[in-house]
């Protein structure tokens, strides 16, 4: 068995006991996977970590009825590291990307250490979630935010999966309302909210294969910048007293946008009956 093999028959092993709630699934069985990773999200910018500011109804039930980390470590403190490290299942020093961009930071007199290399793509060669997925018959997608290259070369659709919107190198998107001036993501109507827009093609991922297991990856760009959000959810959050420190308004619909939108993706799943067949 090569590494590659390897890597694959491991993550398959690992997601269906990581999902199985009775310990061993049937080996018919196979479950859907959803993984929503929003970007810039604090740990108490959330209603279950007992902020009063911030509203996330759908983010606190779906806690209530999980698990939840209070005490954990990441492999990298910040954005494409991280992202590589969740799909690969890897260590920073296994797939090289350590930090967004180059790594030599600052005056050269004043450093202490010497930059270590630094990756900006995720290499081809790496076996991502979707690819381990593959063999077994799952359709795969990419909506959102990618941060570790573009298709055709290092791109979603490079690393496995079978569709990518909106993603490629760019961290953040140029505005959150349409046009996007995104090539990986047509316009909508103007005015249109990028968090809604994503949902949106989210969902319809989710309807087209309803009969067929499939993987979700669902990287928001909200809540990172440039915070923008529609006026009428900002104007709600001018008007709630500050909470340890919490009182941006834009922030805040921008953190309540998000949660709508998890509420949606919940809601498309319980509707097509697919809430118990889905991680």
């Amino acid at each position: 068995m090569n590494r590659r093999d390897f890597l694959r028959t491991s993550a398959l092993s690992a997601a269906a006991f990581a999902v199985s709630r009775r310990w061993v699934l049937p080996s018919t069985q196979r479950p859907n996977f959803v993984l929503i990773v929003i970007d810039d999200l604090g740990w108490n910018n959330v209603g279950f970590m007992g902020s009063r500011f911030y509203e996330t109804p759908n983010l606190d039930r779906l806690a209530k009825d999980s698990v939840v980390f209070t005490n954990a470590y990441a492999n990298a403190p910040n954005c494409a590291p991280t992202r590589a490290s969740l799909l690969t299942g890897q260590y920073t020093p296994r797939h090289g990307i350590y930090t967004v961009g180059n790594s030599a930071r600052g005056p050269s007199r004043l450093r202490k250490l010497i930059p270590i290399p630094n990756r900006t793509v995720l290499p081809s060669w790496e076996v991502t979630i979707a690819e381990a997925l593959k063999p077994a018959g799952y359709v795969s997608a990419s909506i959102g935010k990618w941060h570790l290259g573009r298709d055709p070369e290092s791109g979603p659709v490079s690393q496995g999966f079978d569709l990518n919107v909106g993603g490629y190198e760019k961290g953040h998107p140029v505005r959150y309302f349409s046009p996007y001036r995104n090539p990986f993501l047509k316009d909508g109507p103007k005015g249109e909210y990028l968090t809604d827009r994503l949902t949106t093609e989210a969902i319809s991922f989710i309807r087209k294969n309803r009969d067929r297991p499939f993987f979700l990856y669902f990287p928001t760009y909200a809540v990172h910048t440039p915070l923008q959000a529609p006026d009428d959810v900002v104007a709600k959050y001018r008007k709630k007293p500050r909470f340890h420190g919490q009182a941006n308004p834009v922030h805040g619909a921008m953190v309540e946008i998000v949660d709508r939108n998890v509420g949606r993706l919940m809601a498309a799943l319980d509707e097509l009956g697919l809430a118990e067949k889905t991680v």
